[in-house]
């Protein structure tokens, strides 16, 4: 299948992203150009095994161009515009350096602003228009939702791919921004380099995500429910399907028992708290 090959792929391109970063044969200005060069190299690599796939259904096709692709392309975008970023970077204090990058955030605001549509879209995982948006040779796509269609190569794009990658790339960049404004290092699109396998059933995480979702626990409530389960199916390593789809399977269950996962986490730490502070009478031989 395409996306094994392509997670390959990604990871080899991520090993090699790290490689140049641990460098120290290169400049910062060098860097950056080898993370481009790097980022574009692999977009082609992947453009050259598509070519010469033949997609196995039309679910697998949207699969590819709404989620594979897009992890690939954000990562040339993210690159081209840091570089682009540090280039343009005005010499001066670093109060008139603070003023340059926060103008830079305005300008990613306007953008987010001027696409709040497919930006919608995007955070909720909604699906009902994937088939006009990540199918390639699609006749009469929805223009008011995807206005840009860089990659004229049909073969290799479809109405909607660029603007999801660009969106997940614009993100990175304002988190970068926001991190230079207060001189925190950063490191995008980062993955934690120990491996954590959720080997529960999904939907108990579905439980908790759900949970954190509701109680506004994560940058102050203000983030969609499908992008923090993708954080949580990125840190575990595990797919959750749907998250609409799924929380019908959680309203569904009988009314005492809708949250067992939930339920079953406080049970667990409260009996964890009465053990440990219930009374041992060989504790206080032992110290006698």
């Amino acid at each position: 299948m395409i996306k094994d090959l392509a997670e390959l792929l990604f990871k080899e391109e991520r090993l090699e992203l790290d490689a140049i970063d641990n460098s120290s044969d290169q400049s910062i200005t060098g860097q950056r150009k080898a993370r481009v060069e790097t980022t574009s190299n692999y977009l082609i690599q992947l453009k050259e095994r598509v070519l010469n796939y033949s997609f196995a259904s039309k679910e697998e096709e949207i699969c590819f161009f709404k989620e594979t692709k897009p992890k690939f392309s954000s990562l040339l975008i993210f690159y081209s515009n840091i570089e682009r970023i540090e280039i343009d970077k005005p010499e001066g204090s670093l109060s008139h350096l603070k003023g340059y990058y926060e103008n830079e955030l305005k300008t990613i605001k306007r953008f987010f602003d001027s696409n709040r549509q497919v930006y919608a879209y995007y955070r909720s995982e909604a699906d009902y228009l994937d088939s006009k948006l990540f199918l390639r040779g699609v006749a009469d796509p929805p223009r008011w939702l995807c206005k840009i269609r860089v990659d004229q190569d049909e073969r290799f794009s479809t109405a909607g791919d660029y603007m999801f990658a660009r969106i997940m790339a614009t993100e990175q960049i304002a988190r970068y921004l926001e991190n230079a404004v207060t001189g925190l290092d950063f490191h995008p699109f980062a993955e934690n380099d120990i491996e954590t396998n959720w080997t529960g059933e999904s939907i108990n995480l579905l439980e908790v995500a759900y949970g954190v979702y509701y109680t506004g626990q994560i940058n102050q409530g203000k983030i969609g429910i499908g992008e923090l389960v993708r954080k949580f199916e990125k840190v575990f390593n595990v797919s959750m399907g749907r998250p609409y789809r799924r929380f019908a399977e959680i309203k569904q269950r009988k009314r005492l028992s809708r949250t067992q996962y939930l339920d079953n986490m406080i049970k667990s730490i409260n009996k964890k708290i009465d053990d440990d502070d219930a009374y041992h009478p060989d504790d206080n031989k032992k110290h006698a």
